[in-house]
């Protein structure tokens, strides 16, 4: 049986460890609810802005097909066949802490890359965040084009940009063939969920004859709408309006996924210090109660040893 000593210093110990638990879920939560807003106030924007995206390719189809420079332009509305060459956009967090948040997105990840090496395709990954980028070097069996990490807990649209940069030319270069986004999508502060969502082509949801069924669940910024067709005038010219607004499209799409798996991310992480916190008070608890039985049992023998040696001496 352990000893005052130890019990005494395990107890502190624990105490310690409540306290940081304790301050990093109020840190957690105070910081949820602001990415729970730009979520929020994010999304409307998204969806108006895909909305757009369509009409205008809609309208400009007609006219670029006639157009001897738009095989650029066309190639971002094009719908690929098979998608063999796919590009996964892998996101997870820098930090842990956060329960089981990097480890399903890890796990969800190697399983996607093994169900389309398995079809012979040739999967090629881009991560962001720290933990993905270390688990898909170590386990993982396909290329890395790119990474991005120290950033996931305040993303910006710049840093959509930089990796929208590098993907777009991939892609236009022939390199890949589809790009979508495996990440975590933000329902509320005990739940999220884990989706695919395509990036490149711009008008098309994942394939399901390619990417697993479970994880082909429209986003809510993403998949195809249906526009009512409506007069258009494109000014200066459908090519121009295109080159202009798909960039922007790709950038605020994937800055959309950023700031859910952020939200997501602090939500988790508020959620497994909460129950840290509770978890350490039940263990003080019980730490106590075996520490009050060792003192007792210590003054008990404390007690006999001195009545027996009063009944010696009589």
């Amino acid at each position: 049986m352990a000893n005052l000593k130890d019990i005494r210093r395990r107890i502190k110990s624990v105490k310690n460890t409540q306290k940081i638990t304790q301050a990093m879920r109020m840190v957690a939560a105070a910081k949820v609810k602001r990415a729970e807003n730009k979520v929020k106030a994010i999304r409307p924007y998204s969806a108006q802005l895909e909305q757009l995206l369509l009409e205008v390719a809609g309208a400009a189809q007609q006219h670029l097909a006639n157009e001897p420079d738009a095989a650029g332009t066309l190639k971002w509305l094009t719908t690929p066949t098979g998608a063999n060459n796919p590009a996964i956009v892998v996101m997870s967090s820098d930090r842990g802490l956060c329960g089981a948040f990097n480890g399903t997105i890890i796990r969800q990840a190697l399983k996607l890359e093994k169900h389309l090496l398995a079809q012979g395709k040739t999967p090629v990954f881009y991560t962001i965040g720290r933990k993905v980028t270390q688990a898909m070097k170590r386990y993982g069996k396909s290329t890395v084009i790119g990474t991005m990490v120290d950033m996931t807990a305040a993303p910006t649209s710049m840093h959509a940009k930089d990796v929208v940069d590098t993907l777009s030319k991939a892609y236009l270069a022939g390199d890949v063939d589809d790009i979508v986004v495996l990440s975590t999508h933000f329902r509320s502060m005990i739940s999220y969920k884990v989706q695919l969502t395509s990036l490149l082509p711009t008008v098309s949801i994942p394939d399901p004859g390619v990417y697993p069924a479970e994880l082909l669940a429209v986003a809510p910024t993403s998949g195809q709408a249906t526009v009512a067709p409506r007069e258009q005038l494109i000014e200066p010219d459908p090519v121009t309006v295109l080159n202009a607004l798909v960039p922007l499209y790709l950038t605020n799409q994937l800055y959309t996924l950023l700031l859910e798996s952020a939200a997501s991310e602090l939500a988790a992480r508020m959620t497994a210090m909460a129950n840290a916190t509770t978890n350490a008070s039940e263990m003080i608890g019980k730490l106590t109660i075996q520490y009050n039985k060792v003192r007792q049992a210590a003054i008990t023998q404390e007690i006999l040893e001195i009545v027996s040696g009063a009944q010696a001496l009589a």
